[in-house]
């Protein structure tokens, strides 16, 4: 079964995790009090917990929009209201998230009626990503039931996690768009669809049958994008294309320890260098972070002279707002002795500066290794970085390494967290009261390279593949960024 996460609206991921307390009622029964009782929770959660709330947004904005929000929610007063209506988005951070709880997931699962089509967004354009239906594979889908797909997208895209001003969030929204879109239409029952077939300039139309959870589920593993669903199922994964002599490393996680990463790579290049290959592509394009360490070991595979590997972290609270409500990773109340030695940890690893804000001293910064040196087994060729909304946190200080260092060629989209901070670290879990939902709320940001501004973007691609050529290759069934790499940047 599906376990449901939110962050502004929900991200759908095929991840089973402890299970919670059993629920006593069904989420039809939520009462207006639990409801919105959940609601003013995590606002305040929110204001009194958040490491920089006001970075995106201020207090008197913020009091407004979620106002707005409760406004509506008090309209309707239901659980889908709820979850397409939460003011985690309002906060404009990719690592806020809400997990509902087991019960209430498969309950809100099964009870949808779903859009029947796998899809693929880019640049604001969709399109079909399934072959065998009723509508063309790879036909651009304009509007569904007379709402254009712009105002589709803009209203779902407003909820997705990024971080600040970061439009490419959908990368990771459209994996499940058919959950994402039919819990924001609970009760719809079929679907009008206006498209234009490839080769084709004329705008058809076609009204699909709303499909059942099992369907829905099914049709979304029959999509034809991602290709490289083996490549994802690791950790990281190593292929050499012996045909374009490139190798081509998958890293979809730095939440490694050093010895296991080292090994990976140092194998991948040493195989590389022995080979004796032009080129290395590394693929980062479902990356969710992690280790920053990680990420600088990993450029030290790529390094040609020593490089400053340099971060710190900072909060505006080193407190632990309603400790009442904070459980561990196993969903049990954590105990006081636990929450007292959270608090020491932070009191003395945080120091309050001019700004008003606490940051790292040097205990919490021991061991950082800041003049990195290139390892041993480091690679002197072409250097290729496929990026995307999916490139998140210490995947895009990898990303911003490389960059910056002028190492290689990024090439792709805008990644999903900033490029001089994001939020991390020492994350807080939540049981709120009436939905028994998990509020995943960050402790810190982490700043990269010293950065004293944020402007709200990620590392920005130097080689955007254009929409023609993704849309060409997409509906030829290849890996766009990938393919595009191998043809056209030799």
């Amino acid at each position: 079964m599906k376990q449901i996460y939110l962050a502004g609206i929900m991200a759908l991921t095929i991840l089973y995790l402890s299970p919670l307390a059993a629920q006593e009622k069904k989420f039809t029964e939520l009462t207006r009090e639990e409801i919105l009782g959940d609601f003013d929770l995590i606002v305040s959660i929110l204001q009194k917990q958040h490491p920089n709330i006001c970075k995106f947004t201020d207090s008197v904005t913020f009091r407004h929009q979620t106002d707005s929000l409760r406004k509506t929610i008090t309209q309707h007063t239901d659980f889908y209201t709820l979850l397409t209506n939460l003011p985690n988005y309002l906060v404009r951070d990719a690592h806020l998230s809400l997990r509902l709880s087991n019960d209430y997931n498969r309950e809100v699962f099964a009870a949808l009626q779903y859009f029947p089509l796998p899809v693929i967004i880019e640049r604001g354009r969709m399109f079909v990503n399934i072959k065998g239906a009723s509508i063309p594979f790879g036909s651009e889908i304009t509007g569904i039931n007379d709402v254009t797909v712009t105002d589709i997208l803009k209203k779902l895209a407003s909820h997705s996690a990024s971080d600040g001003y970061i439009s490419t969030g959908t990368d990771r929204m459209y994996d499940d768009f058919q959950f994402y879109y039919s819990l924001t239409a609970p009760g719809v029952t079929s679907y009008r669809v206006s498209y234009i077939a490839p080769g084709s300039n004329d705008i058809r139309r076609n009204t699909l049958a709303a499909v059942s959870p099992a369907t829905a589920f099914q049709t979304k593993y029959q999509r034809t994008l991602p290709l490289n669903l083996l490549q994802r199922a690791y950790n990281i994964y190593a292929d050499y294309l012996e045909k374009d002599q490139t190798g081509l490393l998958t890293v979809n996680t730095f939440s490694l320890g050093e010895t296991e990463a080292y090994k990976e790579f140092s194998t991948f290049f040493r195989e590389v260098n022995k080979r004796k290959y032009k080129q290395v592509i590394i693929d980062i394009r479902s990356n969710g972070g992690g280790d920053p360490g990680i990420s600088a070991l990993l450029y030290s595979f790529l390094a040609t002279q020593p490089f400053r590997n340099v971060y710190n972290y900072r909060t505006k609270t080193i407190d632990i707002a309603y400790p009442e409500y904070v459980v561990d990773n196993n969903n049990r109340r954590v105990s006081e002795e636990d929450i007292r030695n959270n608090r020491n940890f932070f009191y003395q690893r945080f120091d309050k500066d001019s700004s008003g804000f606490y940051k790292g001293n040097a205990r919490l910064m021991e061991g950082l290794l800041e003049n990195f040196p290139p390892d041993k087994d480091s690679f002197h060729g072409r250097v290729f970085i496929l990026t995307g909304g999916g490139t998140v946190s210490a995947a895009t200080y990898f990303a911003s390494l490389v960059q910056q260092n002028k190492r290689g060629t990024i090439v792709g989209k805008e990644t999903g967290s900033g490029e001089a901070s994001t939020t991390a670290s020492w994350f807080l879990h939540y049981l709120l009261p009436g939905t028994k939902s998990i509020l995943t709320i960050p402790r810190t940001e982490v700043y990269f390279f010293n950065a004293t501004r944020d402007n709200g973007h990620g590392v920005i691609p130097d080689q955007e593949i254009p929409l023609p050529a993704f849309v060409q290759y997409f509906q030829a069934g290849k890996d766009p960024e990938l393919s595009y790499v191998l043809e056209k940047m030799q």
